[in-house]
């Protein structure tokens, strides 16, 4: 009996890349600059891994993509790519992965209690994920917020590790905070695989035509107080 083939995409940032996984194997992971957000060099790469291994698109029976929040562009052309192969290939089953979610899966090997994603959402705003540890598992604490540093940090619980890609441009500092090392900051392809395998063996799949990018600004002004509420004390 042939493997169950798995593809995950992370284009979020500026650090893409692709993941072959094999049943519960990670097969291989393909890191590329994804700074110029091209579908065409995503493709490339993604037929070019497949090849390595002897395998045609129509063979794959999953794939995981990293929907966001991150780059505009970035997450567009992930979730396109990723849409387009499942229309294309029929009975490809697709895993949404929320990219705050993949980058808290590398701090966790760490000691924390409470954990923090950060991201910039620009005029001195942040986008604050937290998350908890659920025996095993990392689960989301609440929904995201978008609010000033300062904001989030009175209302954020303690002790807080924080990580993400957002800490490079804002200083967030103060009693028991600590910050995960710079390397760990964010997506990987190895990440988004770990997790969309997680998912789909839960169940947790999305229809190739409902997968959407998820960006740093929705509605906010409007609804902040409302979200700081929900994820701190819901």
């Amino acid at each position: 009996m042939k493997p169950r083939a798995s593809i995950a995409i992370e284009t979020s940032c500026r650090c893409g890349g692709i993941a072959l996984g094999l049943d519960d194997r990670l097969a291989r992971v393909v890191d590329f600059d994804a700074s110029s957000r091209h579908a065409t060099t995503l493709v490339m790469r993604l037929r070019s891994l497949l090849a390595s291994v002897h395998l045609r698109p129509c063979e794959l029976d999953e794939l995981y993509v990293s929907v966001g929040p991150g780059s505009f562009t970035g997450l567009r052309v992930g979730v396109t790519v990723a849409r387009t192969l499942a229309q294309v290939t029929g009975g490809l089953r697709c895993v949404a992965v929320p990219t705050a979610l993949a980058v808290a899966h590398r701090a966790a090997e760490l000691e924390w209690g409470n954990l923090a994603v950060i991201l910039d959402a620009r005029q001195g705003h942040i986008h604050a994920s937290l998350f908890a540890r659920q025996g095993q598992d990392i689960v989301p604490a609440g929904e995201p917020v978008v609010a000033t540093p300062a904001e989030f940090l009175a209302a954020a619980p303690r002790p807080l590790l924080l990580t993400g890609e957002g800490l490079g441009y804002h200083e967030l500092t103060g009693d028991d905070i600590a910050q995960v090392d710079p390397s760990l900051r964010l997506p990987t392809a190895e990440c988004v695989w770990r997790v969309g395998r997680c998912k789909a063996q839960a169940g947790q799949f999305t229809d190739y035509h409902l997968l959407l990018p998820i960006y740093v600004r929705g509605p906010f002004f409007s609804t902040r107080q409302q979200s700081q509420t929900t994820l701190f004390h819901g």
